[in-house]
């Protein structure tokens, strides 16, 4: 498992937790969210709020992002948030179990597990591309004769990568939905590393059918505009649920309630939609709830995919 780093406010220095176990920075902050262990009020210059991160970038740029999201918070609800950085998904999931993180911004299966293994509580999701969910879709050719799902069976298939959901685990579950066995049923399966080389192995004929975000033609459509008048979409799958923000699950109610107004507010602000943006590429911020990531359990279940295995990025 990987390291955490701790980045406090400006002027303080960064540190690094032991490498095998999320452990709580160590200047005393309090290891319970319900402050049962030192008595002390949380959100203190002396008992901070433990917000923390996973950088889908380089470390040191998430670090420096996040900074001013805590300074927002500070201003907007008067509690003292010190940022955690982590190097790994699972880390965040058990600081959150532990006390050692109030808040954190999770990818969805993430956030399955850390419901499942400790109770956090999603508040919010998060909005890119003007939508709080997104989808995975089947192309074909139009001239391949291919109009319904069943009719994939024994052609060429393209999937982007195993651990794509819009490309590889929801298009697969939706087959198999559909009884269609990707493994028995198709005559041929690829991953083609990326979604624009899925689009382009349709296009050019090397795949009857290939999955990939919905609509990935787009990008490359301006170039080649006949991309889009020779290839349809057969299928969509279920919503995807987006990135989330997360609390503990014996963060007070009260603080919740406090937290999420303020990042909603942070998010309306012309100077908090620039750090969000900066931060994880965030456009808004939206309410969430459990159920919202249902869909993503069912895919799970119809898969038989090992959460936990998949949050750690094993096989």
């Amino acid at each position: 498992m990987a390291a955490l780093v701790a980045s406090c406010n400006p002027g303080a220095g960064d540190e690094v937790a032991d490498k095998d176990k999320a452990t709580a920075p160590s200047d005393n902050i309090t290891a319970s969210p319900t402050t049962k262990t030192t008595g002390r009020v949380l959100g203190t210059a002396k008992s901070p709020l433990i917000q923390a991160f996973v950088p889908s970038v380089e470390a040191q740029k998430v670090v420096e992002s996040a900074r001013p999201l805590a300074e927002l918070l500070r201003k907007r609800t008067g509690y003292f948030v010190k940022n955690m950085t982590a190097t790994s998904y699972i880390a965040v999931v058990e600081a959150l179990g532990q006390g050692h993180a109030h808040i954190a911004w999770l990818p969805p299966m993430a956030y399955v597990l850390a419901r499942q293994r400790n109770g956090a509580r999603v508040i919010l999701k998060v909005v890119r591309h003007g939508q709080a969910v997104y989808h995975g879709i089947i192309l074909v050719r139009k001239d391949s004769g291919i109009n319904t799902l069943s009719d994939l069976k024994g052609r060429t298939f393209a999937f982007v990568e195993p651990a794509s959901a819009s490309g590889h685990l929801y298009p697969r579950a939706l087959l198999m939905k559909n009884g269609i066995d990707p493994d028995r049923d198709l005559k041929r399966c690829i991953f083609s590393g990326s979604h624009d080389s899925a689009v382009l192995a349709v296009f050019n004929g090397s795949v009857d059918a290939a999955a990939c975000y919905d609509d990935a033609r787009t990008k490359l459509a301006k170039t080649m505009p006949e991309l889009l008048s020779e290839t349809k979409v057969l299928a969509r799958t279920a919503d995807i649920p987006s990135d989330n923000v997360v609390v503990s699950k014996d963060l007070p109610e009260a603080m919740v309630k406090k937290l999420t107004a303020a990042l909603l507010a942070i998010a309306e602000d012309p100077q908090g939609k620039q750090v969000l943006l900066d931060l994880y590429e965030v456009e808004g911020l939206v309410p969430a709830k459990d159920s919202d990531y249902d869909t993503l359990r069912e895919m799970a279940q119809v898969l038989g995919l090992d959460i936990e295995k998949q949050v750690r990025g094993e096989d």
